[in-house]
């Protein structure tokens, strides 16, 4: 059984491996991969916002979900399975709840970042509600300089995504 909660300091030695793992998907996809190596858990636990992991019994921490707070701005900065453990719904779970803890929060509005064409990108967060803007909200800004710097759009078009509390 998968259990989705806040991320705890002994969840956060894993995170690197997950993300590193999923990235593999993206390997096999593009090709040899040129991009940064993944954040440690600890240094996205510094960063303003919150973690969330999704856990099993007999494997510990198989994903996480990782949403900034850029000054009440809400910013799903990343999302990552373990793709051993894909295909299972974790992923669709830990979206829903950092939907529910952004409301929890405050918030109305999740924003990211993806590849329009990578099926497990732009298309499975359409699935969950969120649609293309036209262009990156000013706040974005930041992320979208980095991504081009490095050159993320080699690999395919990037769009800017949001989703919106119903009412």
């Amino acid at each position: 059984m998968t259990t989705i909660r806040l991320a705890e300091p002994r969840d956060l030695p894993h995170l690197a491996a997950i993300e590193d793992a999923g990235d593999r998907l993206f390997a096999e996809r593009f090709g040899a991969l040129d991009w940064p190596p993944a954040s440690t858990g600890e240094e996205r636990a510094a960063e303003p916002g919150f973690l969330l992991v999704a856990a099993e019994d007999e494997s510990g921490v198989v994903g996480f979900a990782h949403v900034l707070d850029l000054q009440g701005h809400w910013h799903l900065e990343q999302i990552a399975v373990d793709p051993a453990h894909g295909r299972r719904g974790i992923g669709g779970g830990l979206l829903r709840a950092a939907h529910v803890e952004v409301v929890r929060r405050g918030g109305a509005e999740v924003t990211l970042m993806t590849f329009a064409d990578v099926p497990w990108n732009a298309p499975f967060y359409a699935r969950h509600g969120y649609v293309v803007l036209a262009a990156p909200p000013e706040h974005l800004r930041p992320f979208r300089d980095a991504e081009r710097r490095m050159g993320l759009e080699r690999h395919g078009r990037r769009v800017t995504m949001r989703w919106v509390t119903r009412p």
